[in-house]
């Protein structure tokens, strides 16, 4: 359940984020609001991928450093 939270809150990033653009750059490209929902979900996508490729490798990062020092310790009481 955790973990479907955090990814739940970085689809809403992705979201915000994509809106943001779109809506800064709307005085600049005319566009109907079919083109503009397909560059919201299309940026949404983008950035949610990235963000839960980032998730992921920051997590098994922090989880293997983890280990390690906890492995340190372990060594540390034993000697």
């Amino acid at each position: 359940m955790k973990r479907g939270k955090i990814i739940f809150l970085l689809f809403l990033i992705a979201f915000t984020m994509s809106l943001l653009s779109v809506f800064s750059t709307e005085d600049v490209v005319v566009s109907s609001t079919f083109q503009k929902l397909m560059e919201v979900g299309i940026l949404t996508i983008v950035i949610f991928v990235i963000l839960l490729i980032l998730y992921f490798i920051l997590r098994k990062t922090f989880s293997q450093a983890s280990r390690l020092k906890s492995n340190i310790n372990k060594k540390d009481l034993n000697q």
